[in-house]
């Protein structure tokens, strides 16, 4: 069975038209998938696309070839056609089989949800490390998927998904690949140490790192906390170095605190490693505190995301305050069933500027109750 969701009425100038695709197992989990597209769609606005419709497949049993088989391609490629469709996404990822088999089906450039997440971190990517980091993630994902030149890579002009290392990077032989792969892992760890180093001469100022799913408003928090100058911004992604700030608390205490980038369901095993140095803010934080936004209808299963990439990175059992944002948003009876169910938590709204001093004697008394 197939479901086609609403198409968008939103018609963008000089945007990417884009079809995005996935499959369920079952009906059941269908519902699953339809969030997940949501989620998708945000990721396709980010890196500058305009969603024209999304379809699902409703599939037991995937084809290795297609992933929905060669009868749905042909659907896809009839609604590319009507829709005049300039790329379509899927939301699971693809091998470079099924890739070139669907775009020689639909004849129409095809992705997948990690390569729209290498995507948009290229497109945020500011400082060096940042860069780095980004180019080591893409190469390494890229690197079993090229076929001889690397034909799915091949494609001339720009669009999401080729930012990054360019077009001539990816089309260069395998040793080559893996010799820039080695010199951006030296690179990085050279920054590593530098950075290291920097933190020495912070050891005996405590530490918080302020984590949390994209967009749940970490910059706002500390900018709230610390009236620091961070870029805030509705796309996802938007911070992808660690920014370190002096939190003062009155009347004398002072702490670290670090916004780091956010994370993402499914997030690509290598973009974690990748970003092993912007992550080292918070393997090192004294206290995490997990923000969250309240306004989300799936905000549970955002955290347990969370959990899950803290845990990856082995950090779980650092000390840890909830922190839910945006409570200005949430009616009354809301916010309370929230407070119910979570009872050691704060709730805050970093815009309007509600709760953080609570927030702030929270983490006074954590690190100065003995002062």
């Amino acid at each position: 069975m197939t479901q086609h969701l609403p198409v968008s009425t939103n018609q963008g100038i000089n945007q990417e038209k884009v079809l995005l695709v996935s499959t369920a197992r079952t009906h059941k989990e269908r519902w699953a998938v339809i969030q997940s597209l949501e989620e998708l769609a945000n990721l396709t606005k980010t890196a500058g696309g305009e969603v024209i419709e999304s379809f699902i497949q409703v599939k037991r049993h995937l084809d290795p070839a297609t992933l929905i088989g060669i009868g749905k391609v042909k659907e896809l490629a009839d609604i590319c056609r009507i829709y005049n469709i300039d790329l379509i996404i899927f939301d699971q990822n693809l091998s470079a089989a099924q890739i070139r088999n669907i775009e020689k089906i639909a004849d129409v450039r095809v992705i997948d949800r990690t390569t729209l997440i290498l995507d948009i971190f290229a497109k945020h990517a500011r400082t060096k490390e940042a860069k780095l980091q980004v180019e080591l993630a893409q190469l390494e994902y890229r690197l079993p998927r090229l076929i001889g030149k690397g034909l799915e890579y091949s494609r001339l002009g720009g669009g999401i998904g080729t930012r990054g290392p360019g077009e001539k990077k990816l089309e260069i032989d395998r040793r080559r690949i893996k010799q820039r792969i080695s010199t951006l892992k030296q690179a990085i760890k050279k920054i590593e140490r530098t950075k290291r180093t920097q933190r020495k001469g912070r050891q005996s100022i405590p530490k918080i790192a302020v984590v949390g799913y994209t967009n749940a408003g970490k910059s706002s928090l500390v900018s709230a906390l610390t009236n620091a100058d961070l870029i805030i911004s509705d796309h996802l992604f938007s911070t992808l170095d660690s920014n370190t700030s002096v939190l003062f608390v009155a009347p004398k205490y002072k702490m670290l605190i670090s916004d780091t980038v956010g994370f993402l369901k499914d997030l690509p095993h290598n973009l974690i490693a990748s970003f092993q140095a912007t992550l080292a803010e918070v393997l090192e934080a004294d206290m995490l505190i997990h923000i969250i936004d309240a306004t989300a209808e799936d905000f549970e299963a955002k955290i347990s995301t969370v959990d899950s990439v803290l845990e990856e990175i082995d950090i779980h059992e650092t000390k840890k305050i909830l922190v839910f944002n945006k409570i200005d948003r949430l009616f009354n009876e809301e916010k309370e069933r929230c407070e119910r169910r979570y009872p050691d938590a704060v709730f805050v709204s970093a815009k309007e500027h509600i709760g953080l001093d609570i927030l702030k004697t929270r983490l006074k008394d954590f690190f100065f109750s003995q002062a």
